[in-house]
């Protein structure tokens, strides 16, 4: 175990104060009859992701402050921090820059191994990263990076690395690559080697939804992609990728959701749960939902229930141990220090 510094140690006890005051506080964002909200964590700068440890801990991408942590028992502490920070949007006009981007997403690989998106990079020079314990990010063993994959002038390689998943055998890592949506990648971490591969172009299957958002095993030979589109727009999509020849067999509309960022699946089930950011460029709108989406089996419109719908910017989701649902948000305000996690319990398959 690493000694934090006298500033990290004042973090933690902020937040894991923060915590357990909040924690008590049933915030409802127009949930459906019979499920209940409670604040986890707050006091984050745009929270990019929500993950469990094999060991049941919440794991959390506290993507603009450059960090990740480790949440149990009412506690948040730091993991790993120290990562390069850069802000994804500039105003054309005032020149004011938005969404501080850090560390958006990682995922366990056993139960002391962790792989963190090194995304506060420049694209074409973003990395996934392994840590093996508590430290800082310059301790990290990498992974290659992904120059650029077209002839797209816009193309400066693969960027905003997010929505990593495991695959049911560990030897994988998937990952939505936010490169020229001239190829819309998901790409994938071979975890022995630490080599970082595009593997899943939606151009080339002809599909013409792109930025990759979340990604997830669907089986031992698949992988489902969640695809938001542009903003504001209900084209959001969900890909069922083949692993073995790297092909689109289905394909799934997501009715009345506008920008899809995260998605879990429902223990025990075959259905899922899906975020809707409801992206802006200039605030948070109250109006973010959670949907529970069935998938028919022949593909076409999922069948979608709205669970709620006015969450703080979600972005991510994630199940824990104890069946409640995880969701990273920005909060009030990104940019700042109101993003949050919640927790709500209920949901059924």
């Amino acid at each position: 175990m690493l000694n934090y510094r006298f500033r990290d140690f004042v973090s933690v006890l902020t937040l894991s104060f923060v915590a357990l005051t909040h924690s008590l506080e049933a915030q409802e964002y127009g949930l459906s009859e019979g499920l209940k909200s409670r604040a986890v964590v707050t006091g984050l700068c745009n929270p990019s992701s929500v993950t469990f440890s094999p060991d049941g801990r919440l794991t959390v991408c506290d993507s603009g402050n450059g960090r990740v942590l480790v949440v149990k028992d009412g506690k948040a502490e730091t993991l790993v921090d120290g990562f390069e920070t850069e802000y994804w949007k500039v105003d054309a006009e005032t020149g004011t820059k938005r969404f501080l981007l850090g560390p958006l997403s990682s995922v366990w690989v056993n139960d002391s191994t962790i792989a963190i998106a090194n995304s506060g990079a420049k694209d074409g020079a973003e990395t996934v990263m392994f840590f093996d314990g508590e430290g800082k990010a310059a301790d990290g063993k990498p992974t290659n990076a992904v120059s650029p994959t077209s002839d797209d002038a816009a193309d400066k390689g693969e960027g905003n690395l997010c929505g990593f998943s495991l695959s049911e055998d560990g030897k994988t890592i998937y990952v939505a690559g936010q490169g020229a949506d001239a190829k819309s990648w998901v790409l994938a971490v071979d975890v022995e080697s630490k080599k970082l591969t595009p593997v899943f172009s939606a151009d080339e299957q002809g599909i013409e939804i792109n930025s990759p958002m979340a990604t997830m095993p669907w089986g031992s030979d698949s992988v489902l992609a969640l695809y938001s589109g542009a903003g504001g727009k209900e084209d959001g999509l969900i890909v069922q990728w083949d692993v073995r020849s790297k092909k689109a067999v289905r394909q799934w509309t997501l009715p009345g959701l506008a920008d899809p960022m995260g998605m879990a699946r429902v223990p025990n089930s075959d259905s899922i749960v899906v975020v809707d950011n409801h992206w802006t460029l200039t605030e948070v709108l109250p109006k973010g939902k959670l949907a529970h989406v069935a998938l028919p089996k022949a593909g076409g419109p999922a069948k979608v229930e709205v669970l709620a719908n006015e969450l703080l910017g979600p972005v991510s989701c994630a199940f824990g141990p104890n069946g409640d649902l995880y969701i990273a948000q920005l909060g009030e305000a990104f940019d700042g220090d109101k993003g949050e996690v919640i927790a709500v319990s209920g949901i059924k398959p």
